[in-house]
Formats: structure tokens, C-alpha cells, sequence
């Protein structure tokens, strides 16, 4: 008698458009909820959350730049549920990369290098790496030890040694990274020794500066309420049965590094019954993502660039800057 009950319940609310399979779902599965990874504390670029690679789809194990703005989709259509493609032009703007074509900083800027032969992920700063792997590299606390370290021919963001390798800056990160091809113990090395007989030691190279542009993420949230998932496949597989049973429109997309095990769900804000979806979803104890971008979006330039520009800002007079979209 009671379940007959609750089923003439649920049909009085489901026929007035109240998401009751999606709130049993929500109630049932905590784990849909992926867990919020960890701040990262190494010295690995890797370990910087990737977000300007957002909209990019996962290719052959891989995140491809093509589709940035697609979005794969499920609606009630008569009476069916079917998919269809949809699209969130404001994916492609979200993060924009701001170029310095010769940026010049102290070597005691630097926290940390995008390849390497030690596992950059097991070490908290560069002289817990260098102290560690390459002790013999220190062992002349001098100028002249500097300076032989600074002589290694992979080296290539000093005044002395130009080339190819550039320094990198994320908005959300604040920490400054070397995109490098090698040279990180020689480095790491003359990083150890200037701090010791404090010594400046200008880098000097190229700047990527990624930032969030607030009027993307502002596009953004007015079209979408957007949360982050877990992608299991049992999980999933049951919240698209929620969301059949409850008729919602919603699309999803890939995440970027550390979320690629999760997917971002979107609920159009002129959908009624996908709003209704969306505070189900927050009285359940999601986060917003748009807000959370909102939040980041809103950081000051990071102190490790800041301090080298006159006004705090970087100007139109000072750099070049596209979209991350039109670099890949």
C-alpha cells in the first residue's frame, strides 16, 4: 500500500514538473559527486589544473582542440528521449593566453619545470629535487659554481642561452613554471646556489600567461548551470535513467586534467525544468561550477608577475594577446 502510494505521489509531482527521480537518484548516489582533487604540491607543470584546455574533447587518449564548443545532448522530444547536439560558443574564450615576448625575472622565481629526468611530482620545491638527485651539482656553494651550472648547454632561458624554451603563469596557480626540453638539475643546481650566496640570476624568455576572461565566464553562466560529475559508468548510466524518467534536457562535456575522470553537466537556464534539475542538484551539495570559475576568474595577476609591472597590470603596451582557442 505504500509503495502504490508513493507511486500516485511521484506521478502528482513528476506530472507538475518536480524532478523526483533526479532528487532519488541525487539521494541515492553520493558518489555521482567526484571528490575535489587535492592541491597539488610539487613541482610538476602537470600538476597545474588545466583549464585552459576546458572544451577540448578526449581523442585517442588525448585532449584535440577540435569541438571546443560542442556539447552532446539529451531532450524529451514528443515521446521520445533522444539526443542531440548542442553548442556553448563561450567554451572557446574562456581562458585566454597572454604572450610577453621577453620577460625578464629573478631565477628565484621560478617553482618548477615541465620535463625532467627525476619525477618532478615527488618533490615540493627545486632544492628538495636538486638537494636529493643531484647533490654533486651543489657541492660549490660559490660563484663560480653558479656559473658552471648556468653554462649547461640545455639551459635556455638566460640572457646567455637563448632559445625555445619559454616561462608560464597560470591566473588560478600563481606559481611560475620553465616549459623546458632539459637543463632542469643544471638549474634547479643555480637556483640552490644563488639563494645561498644571494646572487640575482635574470631569466630571461618568452611568458605564457593564462587567465580566465570574466566576460566568457559571464557568457557562460547567463546560458548554462553547469556541475561536475563522476563519469563511472554505473553512475552514469543511472543518472541518464533519472533524467529520462524526469524528461530533462542537459548536455555534457570532457574535463580537463586532474577532472578527466568526471564530465561537466549543463542545464540550459531557459529551460524550466532544467533549473528546477539544477537546485536539485545544489540542495544535494553540488557547487556551481560557473560560480567557481567566477571566483577564479576574479584572481589578481599573480604576484610573481605583478611585481615586475609598473601599474600590477599587464597593458594592451606590453603584450600580445589571443584567445588560447587560436593556439591549439
Amino acid at each position: 500500500m505504500n509503495k502504490l502510494l508513493q507511486g500516485i505521489r511521484d506521478t502528482v509531482r513528476v506530472s507538475l514538473g518536480h524532478p523526483v527521480h533526479i532528487e532519488r537518484f541525487l539521494a541515492t548516489t553520493p558518489t555521482f559527486k567526484p571528490a575535489a582533487p587535492a592541491a597539488a604540491s610539487n613541482i610538476a607543470l602537470s600538476s597545474v589544473p588545466q583549464w585552459h584546455k576546458l572544451g577540448q574533447r578526449w581523442t585517442n587518449g588525448s585532449l584535440a582542440g577540435t569541438g571546443r564548443t560542442k556539447l552532446r545532448g539529451w531532450h524529451q522530444e514528443g515521446s521520445a528521449y533522444r539526443s542531440f547536439n548542442g553548442s556553448c560558443p563561450s567554451l572557446s574564450n574562456l581562458v585566454k593566453r597572454v604572450v610577453v615576448d621577453k620577460w625578464i625575472c629573478d631565477l628565484q622565481d621560478l617553482h618548477g619545470f615541465a620535463a625532467s629526468k627525476s619525477d618532478l611530482n615527488k618533490f615540493a620545491s627545486i632544492d628538495d629535487m636538486v638537494e636529493t638527485n643531484s647533490s654533486e651539482m651543489i657541492e660549490d656553494v660559490s660563484l663560480a659554481g653558479l656559473q658552471k651550472n648556468l653554462a649547461h648547454k640545455d639551459i635556455s632561458v638566460t640572457g646567455a642561452h637563448p632559445g625555445s624554451d619559454w616561462l608560464q603563469v597560470h591566473q588560478w596557480d600563481g606559481r611560475m613554471f620553465v616549459l623546458n626540453d632539459g637543463g632542469s638539475h643544471h638549474l634547479a643546481a643555480a637556483k640552490y646556489i644563488a639563494a645561498r650566496i644571494n646572487e640575482p640570476v635574470a631569466l630571461s624568455a618568452p611568458l605564457h600567461y593564462y587567465a580566465f576572461d570574466p566576460d566568457a565566464v559571464a557568457a557562460l553562466r547567463a546560458e548554462f548551470d553547469v556541475y561536475i560529475v563522476n563519469r563511472h559508468c554505473e553512475e552514469s548510466n543511472a543518472f541518464f535513467k533519472a533524467a529520462e524518467d524526469t524528461g530533462v534536457t542537459w548536455l555534457w562535456h570532457e574535463m580537463p586534467e586532474p577532472y578527466a575522470a568526471a564530465k561537466a553537466v549543463f542545464f540550459p537556464r531557459t529551460d524550466a525544468l532544467s533549473m528546477r534539475v539544477s537546485q536539485a542538484f545544489q540542495a544535494a551539495g553540488f557547487e556551481e561550477f560557473g560560480a567557481h570559475l567566477a571566483e577564479l576568474a576574479s584572481a589578481e595577476i599573480p604576484d610573481v608577475i605583478s611585481k615586475y609591472l609598473p601599474s600590477g597590470e599587464l597593458g594592451s603596451d606590453d603584450v600580445d594577446e589571443e584567445p588560447v582557442a587560436r593556439y591549439g
